[in-house]
């Protein structure tokens, strides 16, 4: 099963806290990562941190252990956002790596592990090294819970991090009354903080670290109902919700309409001094009409940052609401957040106007679940049924219906889900669109 499909997805290492991330694999895993790092000469300490969800402890701590084993320093990072363990790397030479311990918006019950070395996060060459090494050691040492070791806890990933983005900010911003929604994740301590020393003035909503942790999809408007109604409730100017990590970031307009990652993405796109910009097959058409050149992906951050890399290009962001900035090179919900907001500021007009800059599409998604070895027959058959102006197979099976309208079959990296993608000018059109397709995936899977 993992072996076969190799242990990483999308982005990072995603499965079932229990089942996958028992203590010996984390234990392996952090010894795979010290080894990785020790191929490529990196010297110094790994820097770990952790969302909030109640897997995360023990399982960084057997990563921990792994790391200590291997030889190297450990620094605790606790509770913190994927950005700011990123951000370390860049602002201090001691560290040769760091790791956050990670589901993103999957499931409380599941969990992840994300890598940085080389300061960023690592490309998909990096993964398949990593992959191979642990097959190579995986249960040749056992892990000993009864031994101890020393780790050295740090609180500096957050605060460097707050001070990062408080200097890419470009107040001073009007007295904006906004409402920030952490979901209870790892920006909890961060993003309001950051904010009001930006001078707004910040309403708190699920910002505490030992709170009840949300499990939120920033790319599904439905998960943000209550941002949308408190945003009306207390007259706000705007509202600001992520994910669990905090490398993804949704805004809620003063009228409480939710806005899509493709759209943030498109707009600073657009304001920004670049000829291109990249982002994967799934990001919504809008971003072709800012007059930029847009080169398109797999789905996946570390697949973004490779391309941008290789073109040498400053912007690229995925459909999720994760900008992704050549200073750093992987997803930043809180740098996203201060580009908005230094976007607002210079046209001086609502978050909902705004938008107006951009033309309107109608993006309908979903998905299903079902079994990995069906991918093939499902993407077979789907080109068989669906007939289009043009087909793009960068990453499953995009059939364009007409100029403005097409779908998408792709199966998940992360986990053994199928996802259907429809857009178009018409919301309708969308909506039918995606229907067709996912009752076409459905009858495939019961007829197996």
């Amino acid at each position: 099963m993992v072996t076969k499909r190799g242990l990483f997805g999308t982005s990072g290492i995603r499965g079932d806290a229990e089942k996958l991330f028992t203590k010996q694999f984390c234990f392996d895993i952090g010894r795979a990562f010290a080894l990785f790092l020790n191929e490529h000469d990196q010297s110094g300490g790994i820097a770990i941190g952790m969302d909030p969800r109640g897997s995360s402890p023990r399982i960084k701590r057997a990563v921990e252990a792994g790391l200590v084993f291997e030889g190297r320093e450990v620094f605790d990072q606790g509770a913190t956002s994927v950005p700011a363990i990123n951000q370390i790397l860049l602002v201090s030479s001691n560290y040769a790596g760091s790791i956050m311990i990670s589901g993103s918006h999957i499931k409380p019950h599941l969990n992840g592990i994300k890598f940085f070395a080389f300061r960023e996060e690592i490309l998909k060459k990096h993964e398949k090294q990593i992959n191979d090494t642990y097959e190579r050691i995986k249960g040749k040492q056992k892990y000993k819970q009864e031994v101890e070791f020393e780790i050295h806890d740090e609180n500096r990933a957050s605060q460097e991090y707050i001070e990062v983005l408080v200097k890419l900010a470009k107040p001073p911003f009007p007295s904006w009354k906004v409402v920030v929604d952490p979901g209870d994740g790892a920006q909890s301590d961060i993003m309001p903080e950051v904010l009001r020393r930006l001078g707004l003035r910040v309403i708190e909503m699920n910002a505490t670290i030992q709170g009840e942790f949300y499990s939120r999809d920033t790319e599904v408007k439905g998960d943000f109902k209550e941002l949308q109604k408190k945003v009306l409730d207390e007259k706000a100017n705007f509202g600001i919700g992520y994910d669990s990590d905090g490398d993804r970031v949704v805004f809620i307009d003063e009228k409480g309409d939710y806005i899509p990652g493709d759209y943030t993405g498109a707009l600073i796109a657009k304001g920004l001094p670049l000829k291109t910009v990249v982002t994967p097959i799934n990001t919504s058409q809008v971003v072709d009409h800012i007059g930029k050149k847009v080169v398109r992906t797999k789905v996946g951050s570390p697949f973004v940052v490779q391309k941008m890399k290789e073109l040498k290009v400053d912007f690229g962001f995925e459909a999720n609401g994760g900008g992704i900035f050549s200073e750093m090179m992987s997803r930043d919900g809180g740098r996203t957040t201060v580009a908005i907001l230094n976007i607002l500021s210079k046209r001086k007009v609502t978050l909902s106007k705004l938008m107006t800059d951009l033309p309107k599409f109608y993006l309908a998604r979903t998905k299903v679940d079902y079994e990995w070895d069906l991918k093939e027959k499902i993407l077979t058959e789907a080109k068989k049924e669906f007939k289009g102006v043009k087909i793009e197979e960068i990453d499953g099976l995009k059939i364009w219906i007409d100029d403005n309208t097409w779908i998408l079959f792709r199966s998940s990296s992360n986990a053994p889900e199928f996802r259907v993608f429809a857009e178009s000018k018409s919301e309708k059109t969308a909506e039918k669109l995606m229907n067709d397709g996912v009752s076409f995936v459905k009858n495939l899977i019961k007829k197996k």
